[in-house]
């Protein structure tokens, strides 16, 4: 099981080639964060309707995360303990629980988080 976090989203929507290629190979079981969602779903881009169907179409595919109470708490000890800002606490709290690899090109500040795989799909 993977959790997608929202840089490797963002690339795959701009057609990065390595992030493409990734995304050929992925099965089922992705996660996301619904923190992830909001972060893309803020981006100026949504402002054509065209783009955010696509962004929703895409998501659909996969299993959603939703920020609980039980999350959050998990968050909240990790930004303190850790010094990530609030999404980024709540997307490694998103992949502990869920038992499931972080997936992002932000490998460096999530690896100081106990109990959190973390993984670069492009290296």
């Amino acid at each position: 099981m993977i959790l997608l976090d929202t840089n490797i989203l963002v690339d795959y929507l701009r057609n990065y080639a390595p992030a493409v290629e990734f995304f050929e190979k992925l099965n089922n079981d992705i996660l996301f964060s619904a923190i992830t969602e909001a972060e893309l779903l803020a981006g100026q881009a949504n402002n054509d309707a065209k783009k955010r169907e696509t962004l929703i179409h895409l998501l659909s595919r996969w299993t959603k995360i939703p920020v609980d109470n039980p999350l959050v708490i998990l968050a909240g000890d990790i930004s303190r303990k850790h010094n990530l800002d609030i999404p980024d606490a709540i997307i490694a709290a998103s992949a502990i629980i869920s038992n499931a690899e972080l997936i992002t090109r932000n490998v460096k500040d999530f690896k100081k988080v106990d109990k959190l795989r973390v993984k670069n799909p492009y290296s």
